[in-house]
């Protein structure tokens, strides 16, 4: 069966996409996703995780929400 022989780790342009996209969720976990200071944890809110500063553990999203002036800050 072909599914059964898949060889992904042979092609140098995935591994290639694959250490891009390892690269980047880096960069985007290190940043506080509320604030963009350095992350240091992680906070689940409903079914997403959010990497997280000291100043942001547990936010109250509403609150976040109603601060918020528009969706592209």
């Amino acid at each position: 069966m072909p599914s059964q022989e898949t060889q992904w780790y042979k092609d140098p342009g995935l591994i290639a996409y694959l250490d891009s996209l390892r690269q980047k969720n880096v960069e985007f976990m290190s940043k506080c996703y509320f604030c963009d200071s350095k992350s240091e944890g992680i906070e689940a809110i409903g079914y997403r995780l959010y990497p997280v500063c000291p100043n942001h553990p547990n936010p109250d999203i509403n609150k976040l929400m109603e601060s918020q002036t528009s969706f592209e800050e």
